[in-house]
């Protein structure tokens, strides 16, 4: 940082004057009544403070970066920006890595993905692509490679959407874990890396939320970077859609973290769904005030009962006024269906592409 970001830096943390109102909107908190964000800022002085490595360093670790606690922060504190410098700092400080992070930044560095798959990222890709366009559809890993049914509905959607795209078969991880985990000094390569091949389109599409998150927060391309979901509704809001067995049931849709805050993508979705004939029931926490899943900012792999015991609260209350919810995160719905698994509970976690291709 220079010399001028660490004052602003210095003075937003200092500017906490412990109101509590983060807690509200904190899924961890909310789920466990512990690990708020302000003790998340008290354990970050400490890192900062200390030159060795202090006690309770751990609750850093222990946030979903959803955004929530700074969106609602009167004072403005930059909680998400704090917490990331804590990280960075336990990183390059005592060189703190838990022994899964380590493993999974090796199969990114060595293989290009985080689950250390070899073979290749386009393996499922069936519809035939132009060699060279303007415009690129980034996959993401985890659908790439955990939801391959999903990248192919996605494929045949905007093929019949007529949008012109391709996808790069040497496609490689975004970084976002590796920034999440404070390893930065590794994800700034990764960025350098992947910029090299961003900066010959002129668009850059993602369907994952991590993806889209990380692209355009971090990357110096994120003027051409566009969620999917935008790109299907502009061209599908003039078109007609099958009728299905379905139609007028009642729904409920899951707001990513990562889309909503702070990009405000909202709406998008709904209409989508509105299009395909479902009637949406909204849960308490929804839209600009939805609750995280759990599973992201590194939780399901640093502590992964804890982002499942985060999840199933969330679940309880979408569970309570619907029986299908639809989301649109590769990472929520892998992570809600082990949960739905798990509790056997009567509800059905759909992904909002695949269903709308079979109505297209």
């Amino acid at each position: 940082m220079t010399l001028k970001k660490e004052i602003l830096f210095e003075k937003s943390f200092n500017s906490c004057t412990e109101c509590r109102a983060c807690e509200k909107t904190c899924s961890i908190f909310q789920a466990l009544k512990n690990y708020s964000p302000l003790d998340k800022l008290k354990a970050a002085k400490r890192i900062f403070e200390s030159d060795e490595k202090p006690s309770n360093w751990e609750e850093v670790f222990l946030c979903t970066k959803c955004e929530a606690c700074q969106e609602v922060c009167p004072e403005g504190v930059p909680i998400i920006d704090i917490i990331d410098k804590a990280r960075g700092t336990c990183v390059e400080k005592w060189g703190i890595q838990y022994p899964r992070q380590e493993s999974l930044i090796k199969n990114i560095l060595d293989h290009g993905n985080p689950f250390g798959i070899k073979s290749s990222r386009t393996a499922w890709l069936e519809e035939r692509l132009p060699k060279s366009s303007k415009t690129l559809f980034h996959v993401g890993c985890m659908i790439s490679y955990y939801f391959s049914s999903v990248g192919s509905s996605l494929v045949k959607l905007l093929k019949k959407l007529n949008v012109d795209f391709t996808i790069a078969e040497d496609e490689f991880c975004c970084g976002f874990f590796v920034f999440n985990t404070g390893d930065h000094e590794t994800a700034k390569k990764i960025i350098e890396k992947n910029n090299l091949k961003f900066e010959k389109y002129d668009k850059i599409i993602t369907a994952c939320t991590g993806c889209y998150y990380f692209l355009k927060q971090k990357y110096p391309i994120k003027d051409k970077v566009v969620h999917v979901s935008e790109v299907i509704w502009e061209h599908l809001k003039d078109k007609s859609l099958k009728e299905h067995a379905l139609s007028g049931s009642d729904v409920t849709y899951h707001d990513s973290c990562h889309v909503v805050r702070p990009f405000g993508l909202i709406e998008t979705p709904r209409k989508i769904l509105k299009k395909m004939q479902y009637n949406i029931v909204e849960p308490t926490y929804s839209k600009g005030e939805t609750m995280c899943c759990g599973a992201d900012g590194g939780m399901r792999i640093i502590n992964p009962s804890l982002a499942l015991e985060i999840a199933a609260w969330r679940l309880d209350e979408i569970n309570s006024i619907a029986n299908v919810v639809f989301t649109a995160c590769p990472f929520c719905i892998h992570h809600f269906r082990e949960v739905v698994n798990k509790k056997t509970m009567p509800l059905e976690v759909k992904d909002l592409y695949i269903e709308l291709e079979k109505l297209l």
